[in-house]
């Protein structure tokens, strides 16, 4: 008999604690889903019966909950946040208040949100001071409010453009953010990304108001958080062209070789100009001709290798989804023009066909033979781009074809001139002629034929 004997006392102790456990798991499942409900069902109920869903139900649950245990503080930090939701600020900012009364020592999360909610209202002054109540110690909690306050303040600041102190405070940010033991790269590169964002912005504006000087320094700043930004590298080499020509030519040398088709050549050849004339007015010769030969080497590189965004005019002008049969075949029409004052020769084209982001089909088009010439302000007009294959698209497949349309002399040194989705939904398809094939093959090699034949009256190098 003494085998089989239930200990009761241990049998009730366990059914007790299950069920406490369960009552607290159901408890925090029912508080963080209140949260997840809110924040995410603007878009699926009417805002005025959310508002009073929370204020007549939500609400009046916490309140009960704060009377049965008045000591929590996380009750009043919930109601401030709940007040706050439905636009009730003066019963948020009170619970909000509450609940850093009633928080224990070394609690900071209630001040942490308190100094939110002023920061939401513009009222930073406030919020400031809460700021300087929080202890300078090694807490990685601490950090991290003080980093995420004074990034909301900055982004409060740059909202309402006020530029220049939105930098200060991601500055602030920053400072604390990197103080941590291990800090979040993900963060770290979004806040050094809005830092960076707002220097160019003051950047910009600095060069509007003719203040070049202002402007470097805010694009050092930047280049300092973002140190491979190519849009912050760049200017700089444009702001430093006239003040340090030297210093110019080594952002412009590193970009180049970097995105050789997006940097401006001519830009960065006049700046070896300005430098070959500073080093011959200081009476260095040997300089000057090393300048002198580096910026003829680079117009002999581009001459060769480059296709720019400064040397073409790239337009579609005519795109056509064609049926045969039970199949389509696609017809892009282009002009391309020579807007560079050198010629351009042996170009040649990729087209590559996307459905969704799955590449259909990738071919090569010479536009110029290497034996031809396109002469400066000369184009080349009515261009037609057939694909190799026909395709039977569903009408959902339509508004998901794409093209990227790539130019160059050489295939490491692509510039991309097009990458657009080509059709809507609403688009029409025409049936096809039995010529049409035909036709566009010999409108392409006519104009090859023309090409050429413009070519023959200028053998010499156009340069």
């Amino acid at each position: 008999m003494n085998k089989y004997k239930i200990d009761i006392f241990s049998y009730l102790s366990t059914i007790l604690w299950t069920l406490l456990a369960a009552g607290i798991f159901s408890g925090c499942l029912i508080y963080y889903a209140q949260y997840d409900v809110i924040n995410n069902s603007s878009s699926k109920y009417n805002e005025k019966v959310l508002n009073e869903y929370i204020k007549n139900t939500v609400i009046e649950q916490n309140i009960n909950l704060e009377m049965n245990y008045p000591d929590d503080y996380r009750i009043d930090m919930h109601l401030g946040y709940l007040y706050n939701v439905i636009k009730e600020y003066d019963k948020a900012e009170y619970y909000y208040k509450k609940a850093v009364a009633k928080a224990p020592l070394n609690i900071y999360r209630p001040l942490y949100e308190l100094a939110s909610f002023y920061i939401e209202r513009l009222r930073f002054e406030e919020a400031q001071q809460i700021i300087d109540e929080f202890p300078q110690i090694a807490n990685s909690a601490l950090i991290k409010y003080q980093s995420f306050l004074y990034r909301k303040k900055g982004d409060a600041y740059y909202n309402n453009q006020k530029y220049y102190f939105a930098l200060k405070e991601y500055e602030k940010s920053r400072y604390y953010w990197v103080k941590l033991s291990k800090p979040s790269l993900k963060y770290l590169y979004s806040l050094n990304k809005k830092l960076s964002e707002t220097a160019v912005i003051l950047a910009d504006i600095a060069v509007n108001s003719n203040k070049a000087e202002e402007a470097v320094q805010f694009l050092k700043i930047a280049e300092k958080v973002t140190p491979k930004d190519f849009i912050v590298r760049y200017k700089l080499a444009l702001m430093t062209a006239n003040t340090d020509p030297e210093l110019s030519c080594k952002y412009f040398d590193k970009l180049f070789k970097e995105y050789p088709t997006q940097v401006d050549y001519t830009a960065y050849y006049n700046s070896l100009i300005k430098l070959v004339n500073l080093c011959e007015n200081q009476g260095n010769y040997n300089k000057a001709k090393l300048y002198d030969f580096r910026a003829k080497a680079l117009l002999d590189y581009v001459y060769i290798n480059i296709i720019s965004k400064q040397d073409i005019d790239f337009k579609v002008t005519d795109k056509t989804l064609y049926k045969i049969g039970n199949k389509h075949k696609i017809i892009l029409k282009f002009n391309i023009q020579n807007i560079s004052k050198m010629s351009i020769k042996n170009m040649k084209m990729d087209i590559v066909y996307k459905l969704g982001n799955h590449t259909i089909e990738t071919y090569t088009k010479t536009l110029i033979e290497p034996t031809n010439r396109l002469l400066p302000d000369d184009s080349i007009n009515d261009i037609r781009i057939i694909p190799k294959n026909l395709r039977k698209y569903k009408q959902a497949d339509i508004p998901q074809i794409s093209a990227e349309i790539y130019v160059y002399k050489i295939p490491s040194k692509k510039l991309c001139v097009y990458n657009e989705k080509l059709f809507d939904a609403n688009t029409k398809i025409k049936q096809s002629k039995l010529n049409l094939d035909c036709q566009s093959y010999i409108e392409f090699f006519a104009h090859q034929i023309l090409n050429i034949g413009s070519s023959i009256n200028s053998y010499k190098d156009s340069r």
